[in-house]
């Protein structure tokens, strides 16, 4: 990807850990049982791969003349993406497998068990690398550097100063990656500005959030990063977490007293939407596909 400018040194030609050692990609088989993976991600960790080389060896199996894949086809068909012949490997024998089922298992628990980054922790990584690419770059407008410009939070010196700004570095972030990568990994101008906005959480109110259902759900952070006083957001935060309220527009409403008329049927389903993962959220919108369309149709004549 091109949201780095120096390129690191491949280590995919190199042996430097013990029992990892480079394997021909062109001998090893992928199970047709195995995760396919859409294009866009093959490309984008390919770019990936490119400009830094491969942080986590795959794991093969020796099958007669050749190797058997038991993790890592994303990673291996990125290589292939790329035109290298060899691939860091760890390499393993088939006496050291109980059964086959047992090798099957190494390659579900290790797809299972991966833990996804909330919408909280995947603001801030967002944040973070946007800092990192905009120290690299020229300064967008003439201006002082600041004092101190290494911090433990990265995203503490990457604070514009306007929405406008934050706009701006959100569209020039957004274009550093290609249209692959883009849509791999759901960076737009705007998923880059929801981001920082969320990010601009203080550190100490996110790690209160972190582990509450209340990190994965983005509309929801948003309402509480644009809370301006510091000692209402922490009350806001306060009241959700203790389980007083559900939603940000509840707790302002308990804050200052105001009468809460009883919610629309649409309005009890829509903040339960809020909360849904993305995933569940595609998911809803497959079941109502027909009322999605209809909907969209009526918008077109309008």
């Amino acid at each position: 990807m091109t949201a780095v400018t120096a390129r690191i040194a491949s280590v995919d030609t190199a042996v430097a850990t013990p029992g990892i050692v480079a394997v021909p990609v062109a001998q090893i088989r992928i199970p047709t049982e195995h995760r396919k993976h859409h294009a866009n991600a093959i490309q984008a960790l390919a770019e990936d791969i490119d400009l830094y080389g491969l942080r986590q060896p795959i794991e093969i199996v020796r099958e007669g003349e050749g190797y058997r894949l038991i993790f890592g086809a994303l990673r291996l068909q990125a290589h292939q993406h790329l035109g290298r012949p060899m691939v860091q490997a760890i390499v393993k024998e088939a006496d050291q497998f109980v059964s086959e089922a047992a090798m099957r298992l190494v390659s579900i628990s290790e797809n299972m068990l991966r833990n996804p980054l909330t919408m909280l922790d995947r603001s801030v990584a967002i944040a973070d690398w946007c800092a990192i690419y905009r120290a690299a770059q020229p300064p967008m407008k003439p201006g002082p550097k600041p004092a101190n410009s290494v911090q433990t939070e990265l995203s503490a010196n990457f604070a514009p100063n306007s929405e406008e700004a934050m706009d701006a570095h959100g569209e020039t972030f957004a274009a550093s990656f290609s249209d692959a990568a883009q849509a791999f990994l759901n960076i737009s101008r705007r998923s880059v500005f929801n981001a920082l906005k969320i990010a601009s959480i203080p550190a100490l109110q996110r790690d209160r959030i972190a582990l509450h259902p209340l990190a994965d759900n983005q509309g929801e952070l948003y309402a509480i990063a644009q809370i301006a006083e510091p000692v209402r957001q922490i009350c806001v935060i306060d009241l959700i977490i203790g389980g007083v309220v559900g939603t940000v527009e509840a707790a302002l409403d308990h804050i200052d007293q105001r009468p809460r008329n009883t919610p629309a049927k649409w309005e009890k389903l829509s903040e339960k939407f809020a909360r849904f993962h993305e995933s569940e959220q595609d998911r809803f919108f497959d079941l109502n596909e027909a009322s999605v369309t209809r909907w969209q149709a009526k918008r077109g004549r309008k």
